[in-house]
């Protein structure tokens, strides 16, 4: 193939006697056991359209506002400190009227369609296109 002029590369590989890929088809790799892992099912929080950038500490936030609102109001105060759970209070209610805002505005992106408002103008486009042809 290459007659005496044998390329540096394959000089090197006959020096050091190493099988040409080629003779590599007909090789049978030796057989091992197949193990399967343990199947681990993961459940996954709930997916939400993120409008914040940290809407999912927001979300943990709000269950935990929740939580606090839920104690307070069935067992009584939770502190004798009433500076505290005015702080504590203060704090939910943040949390929760953020969340309202939040969902508020996930509610209007959902109930916004452009796609309608485009079509629309389309139709009407053309209405005036064929009446001035």
């Amino acid at each position: 193939m290459f007659g005496d002029d044998v390329p540096a590369h394959i000089r090197k590989r006959h020096a050091k006697d190493i099988p040409s890929i080629g003779s590599l088809d007909s090789i049978v790799l030796p057989g091992a056991p197949i193990t399967y892992a343990q199947v681990e099912i993961l459940e996954a929080p709930i997916v939400r359209d993120a409008v914040l950038d940290s809407s999912a500490k927001l979300d943990e936030l709000t269950g935990k506002a929740l939580k606090f609102y839920d104690d307070l109001l069935s067992e009584g105060a939770a502190t004798d400190d009433p500076k505290m759970l005015s702080a504590q209070s203060d704090a939910a209610r943040t949390i929760l009227t953020t969340q309202l805002r939040v969902d508020d505005s996930r509610l209007k992106k959902r109930t916004t369609d452009t796609l309608a408002e485009l079509l629309r103008r389309m139709d009407e486009e053309d209405a005036r296109l064929t009446i001035s042809a």
